[in-house]
């Protein structure tokens, strides 16, 4: 059960909007979880470390039901793409955390010039054996090759809540997308009014594989600080949030 931590120490300042007041929230196994109150951001603090992370991954596995979710998954990506591929400035598409390529598929299907990043060799070596017209590269967002260029339609599904370090991801990113390239973006939405009160029973709320819980506020300046504008938020019954945003 979720309680409040004797030895909470807050972090000096926001990472979204550099307020020094926060709330703690209590805490989830062995975590301690703070929010905003400016921007209302959740978050853990402290963060875990680099090798802490890392564990995490080496322990990930891929099971079967992956491979057998896959053309479930082509078919979700496919929509969400088709919804805006006529907003975007070309057909250069990256997915970041492509796992095993279902995005990267829908994107190649769709006639884009598809390739994808993950941080996880096991799942970009599925991808390539699944889906092998894709492009793939296994490692962090500042190793993409420098050959790939930049991208008119960037891809990021359920993947910021995992960045211990959001900005020097987002710092590496920016280049890549032209100006102008639009950016699809998912993550849990921690503002939904379906998120419980005793913020450490939800289920999103899982470290140290998620960190960040952003809300719609928080999310679009984050995002304007490195260049995007919020273009829409999809509604959403569920606590999931979905937006368009443009590269400046």
């Amino acid at each position: 059960m979720a309680g409040t931590s004797n030895a909470m120490i807050a972090p000096a300042s926001c990472i979204v909007c550099g307020t020094h007041d926060f709330a703690p929230l209590g805490t989830k196994g062995r975590y301690n979880l703070f929010r905003c109150r400016a921007c209302r951001l959740a978050f853990v603090h402290p963060m875990p470390c680099t090798s802490e992370i890392a564990a995490i991954y080496e322990k990930y596995t891929l099971h079967d039901s992956y491979e057998r979710r896959a053309r479930r998954k082509i078919i979700r990506s496919t929509r969400r793409l088709r919804r805006y591929m006529h907003l975007s400035p070309g057909n250069r598409f990256l997915d970041m955390g492509c796992s095993i390529g279902t995005g990267v598929e829908a994107a190649k299907r769709l006639g884009f010039e598809a390739h994808g990043i993950d941080i996880d060799e096991d799942s970009v070596g599925t991808a390539r054996r699944l889906f092998p017209d894709g492009r793939y590269h296994a490692g962090t967002i500042d190793s993409l090759p420098a050959e790939w260029g930049q991208f008119d339609f960037l891809f990021s599904v359920e993947v910021i809540e995992h960045l211990p370090d959001p900005h020097a991801y987002f710092e590496a990113l920016a280049p890549r997308a032209r100006s102008g390239a639009l950016l699809y973006l998912t993550t849990p939405d921690a503002g939904h009014w379906r998120v419980p009160k005793d913020f450490p029973s939800w289920h999103h709320v899982c470290p140290p594989q998620h960190l960040l819980f952003f809300n719609k506020h928080a999310i679009g300046r984050f995002l304007d600080r490195h260049g995007f504008d919020v273009v829409k938020f999809e509604w959403n019954l569920k606590p999931g949030m979905k937006l368009l945003a443009r590269k400046r």
